[in-house]
């Protein structure tokens, strides 16, 4: 039983996830790793006469973008045993809100197991702003009468059965307000009916703190945990629908962005807003792993505050946003340097950037050295800002940054030179990135939210590490290998298939053609994951890698045109299609290891984050030189996207370049990529290190051996030491070095007896590359004759002397280092290119080999034919850059031979891995595509062509976000303009040249709907004589503002401003038996009733004006 109060870390088990361009939480992480900008414009209907670009008025929107949920927004009431004709008059709020938190309490794996409903509550960050419901509610009562009394006004005459058909006409055309609407009209029961539908008997409410909603929410909930009066917790924000009057507060402030929302960016000029939902499922921390809960993050703390007496209501206060943090974490007892990611508030709006920027500065503090160590972000940049939804949209984008280990990015062209973040700790993160991580404390995280009226929070997560870290297959624990994969629909695909026969082949692929024109639904994830899983191990084999389905489609179409072709037994093509007729043995396979040279900035960074075994490499280098060196290696690994100076970039290549760095660097890249192939069941029969590669072969091959992680930081440790003990020396020989192409060998010998020693031919890589070592000035004179001779040379960034005589000395310095490791014949046969022939097995003589390798010249070309000559036919290089590869086919020219690279910079890491797998099954090898699905959320495809259709599910029924519109069918709108002209009197001092506002338009499908009061085209059918006119169809467009009049100051907007009342003596034409108005009357009068319709409006924006604005002082802002 847990002890109240015993702990205040919260883990965070479950999540749900709807926001624009993201129907569920896979589709939001996924959209946010692809950068994906949810923003669009709203159709031309949303906005209707409000939206005007140009204009200045106040009752205005200058813009129609915000992030939208559209579509998005289904929900089937039967699910939730909810009546469905008591969901369409409703608030969206409630049934949305309903539907995420069932799907929360789902990802958390409690619809079926048991769980304290009794002592399980919810606390929602919810606003009070204009809905559809609100809408409906006054549209049946209030509107409908005062229409009514107004057509009374007009035509006193009209029969008391006329005025209740427009009564029952007007209320049909709007959602029906009835008992079963009347819940959703109470702020406060969305969480009610979360708890009724759900049967949780804990606490539930909403919390109101404007832009901090969410965050106070969480808050609130983790003391509810903290305390013991609740053993699970749900937390939220909910904000389903923006319709157009919320813009409008916006506009009013000049706070919306007239294009795109780009917090921290040069072009920001403002933020736009955004719809979506976001639940967690919370509980205590040791509660959650008794339980065994998936735990996506641990909340560490929430710190709160006021801004007090700031400038403004709206002006962001730098005293308050720091106290916020500070008491974040003073209460968690986080120190802020451990703080790997912000995500930050970042609206769009440059006074709160610049802000919240000096806020984190002063939390922070400057930069120390060289190079920033701090993510920032705003997924606002993605999806708008979703005011009280926003910060939970923010903490689960971070909580999911923790569970996957994947610096998320954000969307910004070009960093804002006000904000001089190149002082500062943070960078802009533009890219997803691996989150590189060696300290000995967890991955942390912080998330902002700034709140209008002054109100800030700031969150702390952590990352969970109840699994250890591990570290490839010594230490990864089961738990964290189960985790699911960040995405699960990858950026390609490979799909194979595999037939008795090339008949069996085509007709195999005709099938899933015809299925996929069938179910436009299926994804490419699944089926390509279906073939895999069928029977793959035919003769005729197929593999097509592929980004898309319509692309899937193509690529398929040119298969089989090929294939048609009877002399067709072979195919590969650049755009990914391999094909091969009976396949049959192809020979050894080999697996080459690149050395130093072969590093690039960013290398295998897409495979870290798919793979998180890859990852883990990485995050043992920085573990190993973690307080040893000054940066870690990732830092000049995966440089910082932004946040650098040109001089500070430059610095940073450099170092990648360096002795220590370098080979560090292509050892993990190595050991990860060696391990990756290992799980796809790639095997080799031969290995081979190329320079410093044999650092990685010798580990490979397990000629050297190490037990566990801890041996082999010691191991790298010692390494490093070794370098920089000979370094200290200052005795390493310096010089520089050649790459020399497209020479004759002789030339190469004539040269180099023409230096009498001072030129050394340190590595023979192929028939076209040899790299030279001499001093810089001989280098470069012999650069200036080789060049002469018509030969291609480039400068390496290299200056030591490895492999050649001159490191002699060096290498011997080397052997304490070699003597401690545990030495002798590996499961795995290596070769040694200084040697070109396999290892010994004798310890003493592998480390004589290993040492000889640093003085010696790389001989590859020698190596690789006698492997060839051992039956060697398939070379498969095991590291970054594709190097090996090309001098492997350089040296096997026109010779029957397949060489393959896993990693090039010429794709993605991802594409490369499926290139790899793709031609190792068309050639019959054995490989293993399960890793390709492992834990990601991909499910099996029904394949069978005539039973597909009974299977495409129909879509759920999709919430109406927008505002109601009264109106009437064009038809009745006819009949009551025939009563109007029956009982038109004889005289009338109505004049026809005054406009009417009210007309009607057709509509999309045919329909005639109502247009705005601008586009009015029509008159009243009176004449100031009596005659009468035939009438056009005449509706009234009761949700729209009405537009200033010819000649008339009369105006309805939001501000509601009164017209001045007219006497009813100066205006009544006596003469007449019956009453007629005249047009100063007539146009007060509908003046006033358009005020009144509107008050629903004018209710919200009241409300919303106190927050937006401050008559004492025009400097508020966001």
């Amino acid at each position: 039983m847990n002890k109240i109060g015993s702990s205040t870390n919260i883990a965070i088990i479950g999540m749900s996830a709807l926001f624009p361009g993201a129907k569920n939480l896979c589709a939001y992480w996924e959209n946010i790793l692809n950068k994906v900008d949810a923003v669009e414009d709203a159709p031309d209907e949303w906005a209707g006469a409000y939206f005007d670009p140009n204009s200045t008025e106040s009752g205005r929107i200058y813009t129609r973008k915000g992030g939208f949920l559209g579509k998005l927004a289904e929900f089937n009431p039967v699910e939730f045993g909810i009546m469905p004709n008591s969901v369409d008059g409703g608030d969206p709020d409630h049934f949305l809100s309903l539907k995420l938190a069932r799907d929360a309490i789902a990802d958390a794996g409690y619809t079926d197991k048991p769980f304290n409903r009794e002592k399980t509550g919810i606390i929602l960050g919810r606003g009070t702003y204009i809905n559809r419901g609100f809408v409906t509610a006054l549209q049946q009562s209030m509107i409908v009468d005062q229409t009514l009394d107004l057509l009374c006004q007009l035509h006193p005459t009209l029969d008391q059965d006329t005025l209740n058909s427009i009564r029952q006409e007007l209320k049909s055309s709007v959602p029906p307000l009835a008992a079963e609407i009347i819940p959703t009209l109470v702020p406060n029961v969305v969480t009610g009916r979360i708890a009724n539908r759900l049967d949780l008997m804990g606490p539930n409410y909403v919390a109101d703190a404007a832009c901090s909603s969410s965050l106070i929410a969480v808050e609130l909930a983790m003391n509810e945990l903290i305390s013991g009066r609740c053993d699970m917790m749900l937390a939220g924000g909910v904000q389903a629908a923006t319709p157009a009057p919320i813009h409008m507060l916006f506009c009013l402030l000049g706070a919306l962005s007239h294009g795109k929302i780009r917090p921290f960016d040069t072009s920001g000029a403002g933020t736009l807003l955004g719809e979506g939902v976001g639940f967690l499922i919370l509980k205590r921390l040791e509660d959650a792993e008794r339980d065994g809960d998936r735990i996506y993050a641990v909340l560490k703390g929430v710190g709160t505050s006021s801004d007090g007496k700031a400038l403004g209501l709206l002006a962001p206060r730098l005293e308050g946003e720091v106290l916020a943090l500070q008491r974040a974490y003073e209460n968690s007892g986080i120190d802020p340097d451990t703080i790997g990611l912000i995500e930050a508030h970042g609206t769009g709006i440059p006074l709160g950037e610049q802000t919240e920027m000096q806020t984190l500065n002063h939390v922070f503090g400057q930069r120390q050295g060289n190079f920033p160590r701090c993510a920032l972000g705003s997924v606002k940049s993605m999806i708008g800002h979703c005011i009280p939804a926003a910060g939970v949209a923010s903490l689960i984008k971070t909580a999911l940054a923790l569970y996957h280990k994947v610096l998320p990015p954000m969307l910004c062209d070009e960093v804002n030179p006000a904000l001089e973040i190149e002082k500062t700790p943070f960078y802009i993160n533009t890219e997803a990135r691996p989150w590189i991580h060696g300290e000995q404390t967890p991955r942390r995280a912080g998330i902002n939210a700034f709140g209008f009226g002054g109100i800030n929070a700031h969150a702390i997560l952590e990352e969970y590490r109840g699994w250890g870290l591990g570290t490839g297959d010594w230490e990864l624990g089961q738990s964290q290998s189960e985790i699911q994969q960040p995405i699960t629909n990858w950026s390609t695909e490979l799909l194979i298939f595999s037939g008795n026969s090339k008949q069996d082949l085509i007709a195999s692929i005709n099938n899933i053609q015809q299925i996929l024109q069938i179910d436009e639904s299926i994804s490419l994830a699944n089926l390509a994951y279906t073939l895999s899983e069928a029977n793959t191990q035919h003769p005729h084999r197929l593999a097509v890698i592929a980004k898309n389905v319509p692309e899937i489609q193509t690529k398929l179409k040119q298969a089989l045109e090929k294939l048609a072709d009877p002399k067709c037994t072979k195919l590969q093509t650049r755009s990914g299609i391999y094909y091969t007729a009976n396949v049959k043995e192809s020979g050894k396979t080999a697996f080459l290891f690149p050395g130093e040279g072969s590093q690039y900035p960013n290398m295998l960074a897409d495979l870290c984050l798919y793979f998180p075994k890859v990852r883990a490499w990485f995050d043992l280098s920085d573990e190993t030189f973690a307080g040893i060196w000054k940066n870690p290696p990732s830092r000049f690994i995966f440089p910082s996207p932004t946040g650098l100076t040109q001089e500070e970039q430059k610095l940073g290549e450099k170092q990648l370049y360096a002795m220590d760095v370098a080979t560090e660097a292509v050892f993990t890249a190595g050991m990860a990529l060696d391990e990756l192939l290992h799980d796809f069941g790639i095997k080799c029969d031969v290995m081979v290190g190329h320079s410093t590669g044999e650092h990685t072969a010798l580990l490979a091959s397990g000629v050297s051996r190490v037990k566990g992680k801890k041996q082999l930081i010691e191991m790298k440790r010692l390494l490093n030491q070794s370098y920089k003990d000979l370094e200290a020396t200052n005795s390493v020989p310096k010089g520089a070095l050649l790459s020399v192409g497209a020479i004759e060998p002789d030339f190469i010998k004539t040269l180099l007896n023409a230096y009498s020693g001072r030129l050394h031919l340190a590595m023979d890589n192929c028939p076209n590359q040899v790299v030279l070592f001499g001093s810089t000035g001989d280098i470069d004179e012999a650069a200036n004759q080789i060049k002469e001779a018509g030969g291609i040379c480039m400068h390496l960034p290299f200056d030591r002397a490895t492999h050649t005589p001159l490191f002699e000395e060096m290498a011997s310095a080397l052997r304490s280092y070699y003597e401690k490791l545990d030495m002798s014949a590996g499961h795995t046969s290596l070769y040694s290119c200084a040697t070109c022939t396999e290892f010994p097995s004798d310890p003493e003589t592998i480390r004589d080999v290993a040492i000889k390798q640093w003085s010696s010249r790389v001989r590859f070309r020698e190596t690789i034919e006698n492997l060839y000559d051992e039956g060697v036919r398939t070379f498969i290089e095991v590291g970054p850059s594709s190097n090996l590869t090309g001098f492997v086919d350089d040296i096997l020219r026109n010779r029957d031979y397949v060489g393959i690279p896993s990693n090039t910079q010429r794709k993605s890491g991802l594409e490369q891995i499926q290139v790899l797998l793709a031609r190792l099954f068309v050639m019959g090898k054995e490989i293993d595509l399960a890793p390709l699905y492992k834990n990601r959320q991909v499910m099996p495809v029904n394949l069978d062509v005539t039973t597909v259709q009974n299977g495409i599910k129909k879509p759920s029924p999709i919430l109406d976000l927008t505002l109601p519109i009264m109106q009437l069918r064009p038809e009745f709108a006819q009949s009551i303009q025939e009563k109007f002209h029956s009982h038109q009197p004889a005289d009338s001092h109505f004049a026809p040249e005054k406009p009417n506002p009210l007309t009607v338009l057709p509509s999309v499908e045919g329909e005639e709907i109502l247009s705005s009061p601008r586009e009015a085209k029509e008159i009243l059918p009176f004449h100031s004589r009596g005659e009468v006119e035939p009438a056009e169809i005449q509706t009234m467009a009761l949700n729209q503002p009405l537009q200033s009049f010819e000649n008339s100051a009369i105006s309805s907007e939001v501000s509601l401003e009164k017209v001045r009342k007219v006497d009813a003596q100066e205006s009544f034409d006596t003469s007449s038996e019956t009453p007629v108005f005249s047009d100063d009357i007539r146009l007060a009068v509908v003046s006033a009733h358009f005020d009144l319709m509107q008050e629903f409006l004018a209710s919200q924006g009241r409300v919303m004006t106190s927050l937006f604005s401050n008559p004492t002082d025009s400097n508020d802002s966001e």
